[in-house]
C-alpha cells in the first residue's frame, strides 16, 4: 500500500480534530413521539491533520504526495494516535483543504489538510464490552496484563 514514508513525529498531534456523522436520524417533531432510524453502521470519519517538516524532509513528503499517492487521490496508510493508542489507518485526502502550506519559522514547512477515514473503529484486540469492567483498563492493571501476556507468549514461542 502507499504507506506514509516519514516518522510519526512529523505529524502534529496537538492539532487533532475529528468530525463524525451520526449513524442515525430522527423525524421532525411537530407533535407526538419522535422516531429514530438507523442510517449506517460505520460512518466515515473526517480528521484534520497537520504535517510539519524540517527543510530536508519537506521534499520527501511532497514527492510521496505528488508521485506515490497521485497528488492526494490514492488511499494511503498512516500511523495516527487514536483513543485506543497508535493505529495504522487507511485514509484519503479530501480535496477541499488539500495541503494548505505555511512556514511557521525559517527551519520548518507546515502542511494542513483534511483526511477521510472510511472505517474508524476500535482495533480487533480491544474488547467491545470495555465499559462493563472499566477498572481492567486502568494503568496498574494493564501493566499486570502486559506481564502475563508476555510471559505466556514467551512460553508458547519457545515450544
Amino acid at each position: 500500500m502507499n504507506n506514509y514514508p516519514l516518522d510519526s513525529n512529523t505529524i502534529l498531534l496537538s492539532s487533532y480534530s475529528r468530525q463524525q456523522q451520526a449513524s442515525f436520524s430522527s423525524t421532525e417533531v411537530r407533535s407526538g413521539a419522535v422516531y429514530f432510524k438507523k442510517t449506517a453502521t460505520n460512518q466515515p470519519t473526517i480528521r484534520g491533520i497537520t504535517f510539519r517538516f524540517e527543510q530536508k524532509k519537506a521534499p520527501i513528503f511532497l514527492s510521496w504526495f505528488n508521485n506515490q499517492i497521485k497528488k492526494g487521490f490514492e488511499l494511503f496508510d498512516i500511523d495516527l494516535m487514536t483513543e485506543w493508542g497508535i493505529q495504522t489507518l487507511r485514509c484519503r485526502f479530501l480535496p477541499d483543504s488539500l495541503l494548505n502550506t505555511s512556514r511557521p519559522n525559517a527551519l520548518h514547512w507546515q502542511y494542513t489538510a483534511q483526511i477521510i477515514i472510511p472505517s474508524y473503529c476500535a482495533p480487533d484486540y480491544y474488547p467491545d464490552d470495555a465499559h462493563v469492567f472499566p477498572e481492567y483498563l486502568e494503568d496498574k492493571n494493564m501493566e499486570w496484563l502486559d506481564i502475563i501476556v508476555n510471559t505466556q507468549l514467551n512460553k508458547v514461542s519457545s515450544l
